[in-house]
């Protein structure tokens, strides 16, 4: 009988609908079916942590929350031990990085004092090449033949020594032993005189003819082996800092993705609470195909990341799309108020068109209505009559 009564007063409803649709050259009932204007779906999304995941607290089906509020929770049963590893892996790399920036910077500035020794050596070779040839090499051959100038000059001296005292003892018989040891002496030491003469013109000889070209050639090959090593050592500089500097830029690069991983897990932490983005009710699970009782989890399952663990549907705040005749299409701007009624349980609210289509299919457009739902009276999935007020 309440059955019978109820539908004998929606049909009265929509009768009143139909007579003033009527009246409006509308004589067709718009009808559609309500949905809500607002679902969340919320969906378990962590970063980095990629082990076992357990759910700890899940809202019963239909549990009424406010934005803010937690409505499921998983636990992550080997997060403190990946934390605490990944933790170390941030340490080791910032270590890594430090010992290579300290390896860097030595590295510069031994290569600095390096670099500035091997300048001075060959900078110093070049010098003493060039002052060999300009100076050292003419005075030292100068020197030589001055040496051999000053035996000629002394043989000669003492050529005329001796002869000088043999014409002096000529004929003078007086003292005749002294005369022998003088004369003997002088023959003596111009003797001597003469050998180390023909000695100094050979080392003269050797000097001019070896020992300078060889001195030479020692000062030149002295000058290009530090030209080689100055050369060298920039070459192996410029090659040990880049390969410490793409060490160090390896480190840095690991630093970073190691910070990263643990920022990641860290903030996993927060993302294993899943709360409400507003206010509404909770259906468990996806929403596709929900009916609102269903309860595919329970606490203490195994989830797995990505899945949908609940969905927050606002019922406050409905739509429904229905079809209007292309002539009737402007009766329907957009932010035109209506009448809502539903077909079971006669229950009217208010709503306002949001959009008015301006594809044509079979003669009808669609229009876009949403209604006000404060108290929940209309639940989603409700078929409901629109009508424009009277």
């Amino acid at each position: 009988m309440r059955k019978l009564a109820s539908a004998l007063v929606l049909l009265m409803v929509i009768g009143g609908m139909n007579a003033a649709q009527e009246a409006r050259g509308e004589p067709e009932p718009l009808t559609g079916q309500v949905q809500p204007a607002q679902v969340t779906e919320l969906k378990l999304e962590l970063k980095g942590y990629s082990g076992e995941l357990k759910l700890k607290t899940l809202l019963a089906p239909g549990t009424s929350v406010k934005k803010g509020d937690v409505v499921a929770e998983v636990e992550g049963t080997e997060l403190a031990d990946a934390l605490e590893r990944a933790g170390e892996s941030v340490e080791l790399a910032r270590g890594s990085v430090a010992h290579l920036q300290a390896a860097l910077e030595h590295a510069d500035e031994s290569f600095k004092l390096q670099h500035e020794r091997a300048k001075r050596s060959a900078e110093r070779a070049q010098q003493d090449l060039e002052f060999f040839i300009q100076h050292d090499k003419a005075e030292s051959i100068r020197n030589s033949e001055m040496g051999l100038e000053n035996y000629q000059n002394n043989i000669e001296d003492q050529e005329e020594e001796l002869a000088q005292l043999e014409r002096l003892y000529q004929g003078n018989d007086l003292a005749k032993e002294s005369q022998d040891i003088v004369l003997n002496r002088s023959k003596r030491r111009l003797k001597q005189t003469k050998e180390r003469y023909e000695m100094s013109k050979k080392d003269h000889e050797r000097l001019v003819n070896v020992h300078m070209k060889r001195r030479e050639q020692d000062l030149v090959s002295a000058r290009d082996q530090a030209v080689l090593e100055l050369a060298r050592l920039d070459g192996e500089a410029e090659r040990g800092n880049l390969d410490l500097g793409g060490k160090l830029t390896r480190a840095r690069r690991g630093l970073k993705d190691a910070e990263k991983s643990l920022a990641d897990l860290q903030g996993d932490q927060a993302r294993m609470k899943l709360t409400a983005p507003h206010d509404g009710l909770v259906a468990v699970g996806a929403w596709g195909g929900n009916d609102g009782a269903s309860n595919p989890f329970k606490v203490g399952d195994d989830v797995k990341n990505r899945a949908t663990l609940a969905t927050v549907v606002n019922t406050g705040r409905l739509k429904v799309e229905v079809s209007v005749k292309l002539d009737s299409r402007a009766k329907f701007p957009a932010g035109q108020p209506v009448n809502v009624t539903a077909k079971e349980g006669a229950t009217t609210a208010t709503g306002k068109v949001t959009a008015i289509g301006f594809v044509v299919n079979r003669g009808m457009v669609t229009a876009s209505i949403e209604i006000d739902n404060p108290e929940g009276k209309l639940l989603p999935g409700q078929k409901v009559g629109v009508a424009l007020p009277e």
